[in-house]
């Protein structure tokens, strides 16, 4: 650039001194003095070209750099920092199916997977005393119903006392309520299901007896219409996991994710695990089931109205952290922000941008500030 400079200005002092050398010519006429203005003018002229040429080829008119950059513009979102852990589907609602009365049972009415509702009969006691008193009663209801009947045969016939019609019918129908009541105690010696779901287990055979003390019989049933996650949290996110908490729940094998919170979080610390457990409900359907694995993630911090960039776009700095920014001219702009949390490849920024700022995100790595931008869609 130098050189050019000399270049120049040595060019308009051959023309200073040519014009010099031409006006000592003296005592020449004016034909000559026509001739010589236009040679000069011609000089004049060729020397402006030469002029142009080199400050045309000077390189310091020519180092702004056009970079192609992706821009995006600065709007609010919500940002979320999750604990992961791993939880499990669990029956809500578990039940073993017992007697009123303990026996021994006689019979049992369902297999493991069947679906059974509440009050149905899943397994039978033995009851000979019952059945043996229901029909002894079932013959003296005979008779006594043929000896009413008689009674009130005479009756109509005006044979016979009230009392003794009166005293028939009491007979008669007090050992049809003591049948009622052997009927209701017989029905102590039946297995009901306490809920409606699935046979989970039948650990019973026949002969065995509910009374025993030492691996008693057990029929148990879940209520698959109500599931639900249960983790185990480490106790020190104790004071941020809690009753309430937003919850994403990811099942890997069904491909689904659902959004929900926590129903209950434990107060307690297992002194042997040093973790507690959290429950979260789950909606009813049949594509979850017990025992399934889910990725449980846990939003320990939320801002609904944050600024979100991805965390490589973060020019890192002794003086702080920077983004670079597209100007009203779209050229290349540093400006220095403040770094809130991050969870995974994003990262919150808490001050330095405004609404609808234009963050470089893409084509960042070779910027330098004033670069001229070309913003790509």
């Amino acid at each position: 650039m130098t050189f050019m400079k000399h270049t120049i200005y040595s060019l308009v002092a051959l023309s200073f001194f040519s014009v010099a050398l031409t006006s000592c010519g003296g005592g020449k006429g004016k034909k000559d003095t026509k001739a010589e203005l236009a040679d000069l003018k011609k000089q004049q002229k060729e020397l402006q070209a030469k002029i142009s040429t080199l400050e045309a080829s000077d390189t310091s008119k020519k180092n702004t750099r056009v970079i192609a950059v992706g821009v995006t513009s600065m709007g609010l979102s919500t940002f979320n920092n999750y604990i992961s852990v791993q939880g499990k589907v669990d029956v809500d609602e578990v039940v073993n199916a017992i007697p009123e009365t303990p026996g021994i049972i006689s019979a049992i009415f369902v297999k493991p997977g069947q679906y059974v509702s509440k009050g149905q009969v899943v397994a039978s006691l033995r009851s000979e005393t019952v059945n043996s008193s229901i029909a002894q009663i079932d013959q003296q209801i005979a008779f006594a119903k043929t000896m009413y009947d008689k009674q009130k045969r005479l009756w109509d016939q005006e044979i016979g006392t009230e009392i003794q019609l009166l005293s028939a019918k009491n007979q008669y129908e007090a050992l049809l309520k003591q049948k009622n009541t052997s009927l209701s105690s017989k029905k102590s010696f039946n297995v009901y299901s306490p809920i409606s779901g699935v046979v989970d287990a039948v650990d019973a055979t026949v002969g065995q007896s509910f009374a025993s003390p030492v691996n008693p019989p057990v029929i148990k049933i879940v209520n698959t219409g109500k599931l639900k996650i249960k983790a185990q949290i480490p106790e020190n996110y104790a004071g941020v996991v809690r009753t309430g908490s937003s919850v994403m729940l990811i099942f890997p094998d069904i491909r689904d994710t659902l959004m929900t919170k926590i129903n209950y979080a434990e107060k307690i610390i297992n002194e042997m695990s040093r973790a507690f457990a959290v429950y979260i409900p789950l909606p009813s359907s049949a594509k979850f089931q017990p025992n399934m694995t889910a990725l449980v993630k846990i939003a320990t911090y939320q801002n609904s109205r944050a600024f979100v960039l991805p965390s490589g776009v973060i020019q890192k700095a002794e003086k702080g952290n920077f983004v670079y920014v597209a100007d009203q001219q779209n050229k290349s702009e540093l400006r220095e922000v403040t770094l809130g949390n991050s969870y995974e490849s994003k990262v919150e920024i808490l001050s330095g941008l405004s609404l609808g700022d234009r963050v470089i995100t893409t084509g960042y790595e070779e910027l330098n500030v004033g670069d001229q931008l070309k913003i790509e869609q």
